[in-house]
């Protein structure tokens, strides 16, 4: 199967906290590297979104070009993606001639299609500056939780999503001078026109988690109207017809269709132009999408509407992982300056015990309030003692005492040793395709910590040499299927049991292969903190 794993694209405004890799990039990781081992053919794709107002509001505070800007931040979000391992087949931008390519397509054919027209918008206005101002460029009152600090398009406290029109008491973000509003020409989307397909294609997805079918129906029930998809800036992907030249087409148009113009890009680099369609234009494929609960809507309702209003017979989403916030007594917010950010995480615990811990506390339900204290407990006891540990006391006890040869007729016999360690595998596996990370490790901390269980009821050291073996030999299949289960979630740990084991580090499927196994050399410990 052709499996699509889109991963939202983070802004190129600054370093990335973890709250956005627990919440989207490390599942879409685990999920894509689960895939791969069930023998699915897997795109992973991504990119720094580099359009937008958070953008050139940063930019203008660094006294920077948006372009500078936008690319100096890329080039660091990609080296501490690929510092986490994170295992991208692209990692792109927007700002490409490739994605300004596919955007105008897309456009084009809504234009065509009558699903694109002409409006106007109350825009907020700076009267002591003398100029528009775009959405993140206007705080004020949000209307629905009523946080006096909200964006113009984006509430952080409630993560409801705005318009800059709704906000009460609309100020500058620049200057702090009360924002007025003005009517502005602009091209909207129709998603009202649109709306009986939408309802049609929510309908065929209950399984969805409850989150992001409760904000798509309400987003339904209210009715959908036309939403603007132009900006007055200087940057973006201009809008590709006459008479429009002072405008941009707006990020959250933009963006979203990265996921389509990454692939493509993906297809161009690899020397097959046309590898792309095998994803895009296959019904049979799967597209799972990995996003935090902010991005929720546009990826239930306003990605397929561009989709399907453009007639390409282009695949929807089938599959919606959104994840609820990370936080550090509020929620992260890289523009806000609140939490942790992924280099130093990765600098203060290592990459293993980042993604065990980020796994283990993943907020797949409901927000979870991160501290280091919790992600040096988990390295200890998970980890440590229930993943690395267990494999290397076998390892070190069958080199000791039985120069790492299995016991033969106590591996042959192991057969219900080995039926039990491939259910925790399917099990395992099972939790992983459902995107249920947390339930996942714990089952792999369950396979560890009865290898553990096994030693101290047993105590093989102390042990006759026949007895000691056989005892060891029949861990053998749960240390072995272990070595597979950790790989998606903690590869270069579970990479090391593999070696301690005689394997390779990465495995070749998601199965066991325990009848190899024998320790060539030494056993060192598969986890240095």
């Amino acid at each position: 199967m052709h499996v699509l794993i889109a991963v939202a694209w983070p802004y190129a405004s600054g370093p990335r906290h973890l709250g956005h890799v627990a919440g989207c990039y490390l599942p879409a990781d685990i999920v894509a590297r689960y895939h791969r081992l069930a023998g699915d053919d897997v795109l992973m794709v991504s990119g720094s979104d580099q359009h937008g107002t958070p953008i050139t509001v940063a930019a203008e505070r660094a006294g920077v070009s948006p372009e500078r800007f936008a690319n100096e931040q890329h080039e660091k979000i990609a080296a501490a993606f690929d510092r986490l391992g994170l295992s991208f087949d692209i990692y792109t931008k927007t700002h490409t001639e490739i994605h300004a390519d596919t955007v105008r397509r897309l456009f084009v054919a809504l234009h065509r299609n009558g699903y694109i027209e002409e409006g106007v918008q109350p825009a907020a206005w700076c009267p002591r500056e003398q100029r528009s101002l775009p959405d993140r460029y206007v705080e004020g009152r949000c209307p629905v939780c009523g946080a006096a600090d909200a964006r113009g398009d984006q509430c952080d406290a409630c993560g409801s999503t705005l318009d800059v029109a709704e906000l009460g008491e609309p100020r500058c973000r620049r200057c702090g001078a009360v924002a007025e509003f003005r009517e502005l020409r602009q091209l909207f989307l129709r998603l009202d026109a649109l709306q009986p397909r939408i309802e049609r294609y929510v309908a065929e997805h209950p399984d969805w988690r409850a989150s992001v079918l409760n904000e798509a129906r309400g987003w339904l029930r209210a009715g959908l109207r036309p939403r603007a998809i132009t900006r007055d800036l200087a940057w973006g992907v201009p809008v590709p017809i006459p008479g429009w030249d002072d405008r941009r087409l707006y990020v959250w148009f933009d963006a979203v269709i990265g996921y389509l113009s990454a692939s493509i890009e993906w297809a161009l680099r690899s020397g097959e132009p046309d590898a792309w369609r095998a994803w895009w234009e296959d019904p049979d494929a799967l597209h799972r999408y990995f996003l935090g609960k902010d991005n929720a809507p546009f990826h239930a309702v306003w990605w397929p509407a561009i989709l399907m209003g453009s007639d390409e017979a282009l695949h929807l989403p089938d599959d919606l992982v959104v994840n609820q916030y990370l936080t550090s007594g509020a929620k992260m917010s890289a523009s806000r300056g609140v939490g942790f950010t992924l280099d130093e995480g990765i600098e203060r615990i290592g990459v293993d015990p980042l993604r065990h811990a980020l796994c283990a506390l993943n907020p797949e339900t409901a927000d979870v309030e991160f501290t280091w204290d919790q992600a040096d407990s988990l390295t200890r006891t998970g980890l440590l003692g229930a993943i690395a540990n267990p494999a290397y006391r076998v390892a070190s006890l069958l080199w000791k005492r039985f120069g790492g040869r299995p016991h033969p007729e106590a591996l042959r016999d192991a057969v219900s040793e080995r039926a039990e360690a491939a259910r925790a595998l399917e099990e395992i596996g099972s939790a992983i395709r459902n995107a249920e990370l947390r339930r996942a490790l714990s089952h792999v901390h369950a396979s560890g910590a009865q290898v553990n269980r096994t030693l101290a009821a047993n105590e093989p050291w102390r042990l006759p040499d026949d007895d000691a073996h056989r005892v060891l030999t029949r861990l053998l299949p749960m240390l072995d299927i272990l070595g597979v289960a950790a790989w998606p979630i903690v590869p270069e740990t579970a990479g090391r049991i593999r070696t301690l084991l005689g394997r390779d580090p990465t495995p070749a499927g998601w199965t066991s292969e325990d009848s190899q196994v024998r320790i060539e050399q030494r056993p060192e410990p598969p986890l240095r903190l």
